[in-house]
Formats: C-alpha cells, structure tokens, sequence
C-alpha cells in the first residue's frame, strides 16, 4: 500500500469510522494503535519487517526504563549507544558490515524517523525520569501511521497532550473540510506535480551520465530539487490532513523554503522538525561541550563552525546507508561552516547597519539567493546518484566540466528565482470556503487527467527510504 493508493483510502475511511464509533476511553489505547499495526503490515515490505519494527520498539521501552531507573550520566551514554548501533545494524550500513549478521536484517520502512524520535524521548527522560511512557504509549509515538513513514517528527511531550485528547475529539464541520482541502493539495502535489518533475529529472539524469553534458547536469539537479518539494510537501499535507481527522495536529516541516537567501536559512524553512531537532539535540549539546571544553571568547566563532559542520555532517549521515551519504553530509557540513564564517565575517567587517543595508539590495539578496540553491543542489547529489556513478561523473566532465554545470545552474537560478519568490509570498492565497472546494475540485480533475494521459512513474515517496 502506498499513501497515495485506494487501498490509503479505504484504510483511512475505516479508521477513521473504527475511531468515531469506538468508546473515548478505547481509542487512545486501543483503537489508535490497533490502526498503526494495520498500517504496519500494509506498508512494510514484508511481515518480517514489522516483527523487526516491533523488536526496536521493545529495545526502546526497555531503554526508558533503564534510563528512568539510573539517569547518571554513564547509563545514559551507555543506553543511547546501545540504541544507535542497533539501529545502525539494523539499518545495514556500509560502515556497520563488520557486525554479526550485518545486512541479514529485513528492509524496515521509516526506521531514521523512529530513531529521532526515540533520541528525544530518551534524553528528555533522562532529565525528567517521571515523563517515562509505558509500552503502549511509546508503540504509539515512535510507529504512530500518520508519520512512520517519513515524519513530521513531533516531541513525545506534545503527540501525548494531543492523544490524551482523543477521548474526547470530536471533529467539526470546519475541521473536516481544512483535512479533505489539505489531502485533496497533497494528492495533486504527488500525483501530478511531483510525477511530471520526476520524469524531467530522471530524463535529465540519464543524458548527464551518458557523458559530459554540463546543461544537462545542472537541469538535474534543479529538477530533482523541485521534484524532492512536491514530492515530500506533498507527503506532509496528506499526513497532517490525515491526522486532523484523529484529533492530531502534527508540526509543518516546509515555510516556504524557497524564499530562502542562505544554506542555514533553507534547513530552517526545509524539513522543519530535522532541523529543529538536530539543533536543539545535537548543535546545542556539541556547542555546550566545545565551550565547556575550551572556554575562550576568541574560540566562539570556531566553535559555531565546528559544531555546524558536525551536526551537518550528521543530518547527511542519517539519510542513507552508503558511502554517499557520507559524502552528503559532508557536503552538508562545509555548506553550514562557510555560511557561518561569511556570516561572522561579514557582521564584524560591515556592523549590523551597514548588514541590514546590503542585505535589503535586490541585486545582493537574488544574488544569495541563487547561490544557495546552487550550492544546496550540488550538495544532495549523492540523494540521487550512488558514489559510483558521482565517481564516473567527476572523471567523465573533469573540473571544467563540473564547474560549467554549476555556472549554468547559478544563471538559471538568477534568472528564475525572482519569480518564484514573489509567487511563493503570496501562494497560497487565502479563499473563501465556496472558493476552496473549487480550487480542490480542479485539482482533483487534474489528477483525474494527468493519471489517465500520462504513464506515472510512481514508485515509494522519495524520503520513503529513510
């Protein structure tokens, strides 16, 4: 089953009816996780899978009560590396293939999000031992079906105000209609927009591996970017419309992130929830250790690119198992620290006046702009091709060939971007309910349309693999 199926649906309109009729008492404990098993076992590739699933969720339960009963520092570092190596061995990664029966493992759906956040729940129990859930509530939070498969990624603190509610709930008119107008986007976003980007892409892709093609090249980067946005938002509203249904309001993870004019302000509009949780639980602890560490003014500007880059590097890190995503997250992390050095550089040569003066210029703000989608582009190369394939490109274009690609993208994204900001500023528009049921109309005449002229790609969402 894929979200974007009937079978979605018929799912959905069961739950959905399985939890109206059900007693308030029943739902939260019963009915909820009762319908994240069902979606387990159509989602995941095989009944093995969800045994798998299953067992990490008991590991986790198992973590918390160690961690609640001995919060002492030692425990805590010792429980939180048993988790991620578990985690890494069932994930198979290159790095893990000295393990015992490492790779033997069934294919998991959503196990990096489950990984995020069980991390949160751990280190929060950690400070407040009292906030420990028992079976059934940490079942719920790190498989719940409205994200398992590819996030928003919520704080146990807030999915557990929000399930207490469930008891409860009782959807309104306009709650409703809010749900079917964000699903209704969400499928047009998947089944139209990001279908027709893929074909783009995955054409793109193949004339720039079939030698060096610079245009081509920089069109697929741009086009799997744009192809990455459709497909994931759209994702994100058929979930978050999904889960209204249910009494849950999951976080948004996109603000339009294309209004974006520097790396570190992108990862703040884009997947949202990632990059929140890896500052709060990753780049604020490594910056606490560095000044803790080496307490110097001087250092303070090292230490924000130190712990940038680590926490970069660990984002690529978390999006894949091979040796490109190491190369990802690498990229990740030199983007972050150069941001931060111009950032600091520029701040101290200029003053915060003069900052805010150039930053207002149009030439200097389209100008960022289009060299932080640049960079961003090059950067998630290695989501789409493997190392072997970037290896042959590197030695297929050559320095020259490379740094011709990019120059085309950097025009591209100069000419265009001025347009696709100003649309994004005022998209969407806010309409009248009559008005709403109209614009869902068409896109669903759309679908209708696209699915029946054109042969969809199809395929798992893109961040489906993580």
């Amino acid at each position: 089953m894929t979200i974007t199926s009937w079978s979605f649906i018929a799912f959905l309109a069961v739950s959905i009816l399985a939890f109206s009729l059900a007693p308030g008492r029943w739902r939260a404990n019963y009915v909820f996780p009762v319908t994240t098993i069902v979606f387990m076992l159509l989602v995941m590739p095989s009944l093995a899978a969800s045994l798998a699933v299953l067992g990490y969720v008991l590991l986790l339960w198992l973590a918390t009560i160690a961690i609640s009963k001995w919060p002492m520092r030692p425990v805590r570092t010792i429980v939180l590396s048993v988790v991620l190596i578990v985690f890494g061995w069932m994930k198979a990664y290159d790095f893990l293939a000295f393990l015992p029966l490492s790779g033997q493992v069934p294919v998991t759906i959503g196990l990096s999000y489950m990984l995020i956040r069980s991390m949160q729940l751990l280190v929060d129990i950690a400070d407040t031992p009292s906030l420990r859930p028992n079976f059934v509530q940490i079942f719920s939070f790190t498989t719940s079906w409205p994200s398992l498969i590819a996030g928003p990624i919520q704080r146990y603190q807030d999915f557990n105000g929000q399930v207490s509610t469930m008891e409860s709930f009782r959807p309104s008119t306009e709650v409703v209609f809010s749900a079917m107008m964000r699903m209704v986007k969400g499928f047009f976003f998947v089944l139209v927009l990001a279908d027709a980007t893929k074909h783009v892409w995955l054409g793109l892709q193949d004339i720039s591996l079939a030698g060096a093609y610079p245009i081509a090249l920089a069109g697929a980067q741009a086009a799997f970017l744009i192809h990455l946005f459709f497909d994931f938002s759209g994702y994100m509203h058929i979930v978050i419309g999904a889960a209204q249904l249910f009494g849950l309001q999951l976080p948004e993870n996109f603000e339009r992130p294309w209004q974006s004019k520097s790396f570190l302000e992108f990862w703040g509009r884009w997947h949202m929830t990632m990059s929140n949780w890896f500052k709060t639980y990753v780049f604020n602890a490594v910056l606490m250790v560095l000044v803790k560490r080496w307490p110097s003014a001087k250092l303070s500007d090292l230490h924000g690119v130190v712990a940038f880059f680590l926490t970069f590097f660990l984002v690529g890190l978390w999006h894949g198992t091979t040796w490109a995503f190491v190369l990802c997250g690498f990229l990740l992390g030199i983007g972050a620290s150069a941001n931060q050095v111009y950032r600091n550089g520029i701040r101290r040569k200029l003053g915060k006046k003069r900052l805010e003066m150039l930053a207002g210029r149009k030439l200097y703000s389209i100008a960022a702009a289009a060299l932080t989608f640049t960079y961003i582009c090059f950067s998630v190369i290695p989501l789409w091709l493997s190392i072997a394939q970037i290896r042959n490109v590197v030695i297929s274009y050559k320095l020259s060939g490379l740094i011709a690609a990019e120059v085309a993208l950097f025009v591209f994204l100069l000419v265009t971007l001025p347009g696709v900001q100003r649309l994004s500023r005022s998209w969407p528009p806010s309409l009248p309910r009559l008005q709403a049921a109209m614009v869902a109309g068409f896109q669903c005449a759309a679908i209708d349309a696209y699915v029946f002229l054109f042969p969809a790609i199809g395929g798992a969402f893109f961040y489906e693999q993580f």
